[in-house]
């Protein structure tokens, strides 16, 4: 069987409510943990683009608790397949979107060449002052090809209250899954 591209995106919040606004300058305040995320995957989705073999999509539950939908999809991948979590991130950046927990060379080769040309930043940690636990850790159990797509978000603590990320970031972020689909189906993951 070949490798499957798997973007991982939980879609709990720990929000009882959520708000949105659109400010001024293509900025969004709201609760954004993980809205922003999803956003971004359904807009790969929906983009028509992503028409390659192997791509699985998984918006998961439980992230916000005991991480117990990324565990269900751990259960039913092989060692061979690449895991993409996006998530939304308090890293300290200027650029669209971070790759974080992305320490093995093959999977920074392959993300580099796949995103050429766009604004990011490639972390071979987590910079996220807010939170350094993720799906990324349960998939790491097993997987070797897993690292996380953050959406940048400003303003204090993601999982406690309304905070701001740019438009820009979730369409450069929609833009870089369906790049990193094709270069998977293309090279898979040692590129």
């Amino acid at each position: 069987m070949d490798p499957l591209f798997v973007i991982s995106c939980h879609a709990d919040t720990g929000f009882r409510s959520h708000r949105l606004h659109r400010e001024p300058g293509g900025v969004l305040r709201g609760h954004l943990d993980n809205f922003a995320g999803v956003c971004a995957v359904m807009k790969a989705y929906f983009s028509g683009e992503m028409d390659v073999d192997g791509v699985r999509i998984e918006l998961t539950y439980g992230e916000e608790t005991d991480m117990a939908g990324a565990r269900e999809v751990l259960e039913t991948l092989s060692a061979h397949d690449m895991v993409v979590v996006v998530d939304v991130t308090a890293a300290p950046t200027e650029t669209d979107f971070t790759i974080e927990k992305c320490s093995s060379e093959p999977m920074k080769s392959l993300v580099r060449r796949a995103l050429s040309g766009l604004s990011f930043d490639l972390y071979e940690g987590c910079p996220d002052p807010v939170s350094d636990a993720d799906e990324c850790d349960v998939y790491k159990e097993r997987l070797a090809n897993v690292f996380f797509l953050g959406i940048p978000c400003r303003g204090g603590d993601y999982n406690a209250g309304a905070v701001t990320c740019r438009e820009a970031s979730i369409e450069a972020a929609a833009q870089a899954l369906v790049r990193l689909a094709r270069a998977f189906h293309e090279g898979g993951a040692g590129g």
